[in-house]
C-alpha cells in the first residue's frame, strides 16, 4: 500500500543539460516494483508532482531523474533542493511494471521516459535473467543531453542478449547512429517484432506513432504496454 515517507536528499547531480540525478534516503526500507513511481509534494499548497524511481529496488534508498527543462512547479522546487533538504513522498504507485515471465521485450523511450526502463532492464538482466532478446531505444535531441551511456554500453557488452540504441531528432554531422525518431530506427534495424512485448513511455503523440510502427511489424495490440508523460 501506498504511504507517505520523507526522504533525505543524499546526493544531487547535473548529469547532463536540464537533467538531475537525486537520491533520496528513507529511515526505513522503501520496497516497490520496477517501473513505479512516487507522488512529490512540490508545494505548500499540497500540490504534486509524479516521478518514476530511477533505481533498482534495493534498501531505503530511491533516485530519481528529474528533467528541469520546462521549469514548472516541479522543476523549480526540485532545483531549489541541497543535499541534507528534506521531500514528502508519497508511494510506491503505478502499474506499469513487469509481469512474472518475459521471453521477448522491447522498451522504447524518448526523454525522461527512459527512467522507469532502467530499473526494468536491470531487473530482467540481473536479477530474472529470463529474458532471450531485450531491446532497447531511445530517442533525445542532442547528443550532449544523453546521461547513463556508460551504464547501458556496459549492460550491452556483459549480456548478449541485450541491444540498446540511442536516436538523435538532432545529431551533429559526427553523429553515426541511429537519427530522425524512435520509430524510424526501429523500422531500420527489425523487419519483424512477431511474438515480443513492447513497453513505451513518452509523450501521447510518440506513444501514437510507435505503437501503429510496431503493430505493422507483427506486435500485438494487447502486447503493447505503455507509461504517458505529459
Amino acid at each position: 500500500m501506498p504511504q507517505i515517507f520523507n526522504g533525505l536528499i543524499v546526493k544531487k547531480v547535473n548529469l547532463a543539460g536540464n537533467y538531475w540525478q537525486f537520491t533520496l534516503e528513507f529511515p526505513v526500507k522503501f520496497a516497490f516494483f520496477a517501473g513505479q513511481y512516487v507522488s512529490v509534494k512540490v508545494a505548500g499548497d499540497g500540490t504534486r508532482r509524479s516521478y518514476s524511481i530511477a533505481s533498482a529496488p534495493d534498501g531505503n534508498q530511491i533516485e530519481l531523474l528529474i528533467d528541469v527543462g520546462p521549469m514548472g512547479l516541479g522543476s523549480k522546487y526540485f532545483l531549489s533542493l541541497n543535499e541534507g533538504d528534506t521531500i514528502e513522498a508519497l508511494g510506491p504507485l503505478g502499474r506499469f511494471v513487469l509481469p512474472p515471465s518475459l521471453k521477448k521485450v522491447l522498451f522504447v523511450a524518448t526523454g525522461s521516459g527512459i527512467v522507469p526502463f532502467r530499473p526494468m532492464i536491470r531487473e530482467l538482466l540481473e536479477g530474472r535473467g529470463l529474458a532471450d532478446e531485450i531491446h532497447l531505444n531511445w530517442g533525445m535531441r542532442h547528443e550532449e543531453d544523453l546521461f547513463w551511456m556508460d551504464e547501458f554500453k556496459k549492460l550491452e557488452t556483459g549480456h548478449a542478449n541485450f541491444k540498446f540504441d540511442v536516436v538523435l531528432s538532432k545529431p551533429t554531422k559526427e553523429w553515426s547512429a541511429c537519427s530522425g525518431h524512435v520509430n524510424d530506427c526501429l523500422v531500420k534495424h527489425k523487419a519483424s517484432y512477431l511474438g515480443w512485448e513492447a513497453y513505451l513511455c513518452g509523450s501521447q503523440q510518440m506513444i501514437a506513432e510507435v505503437t501503429d510502427v510496431l503493430m505493422k511489424l507483427g506486435v500485438k495490440q494487447e502486447d503493447i504496454h505503455f507509461e504517458k508523460f505529459f
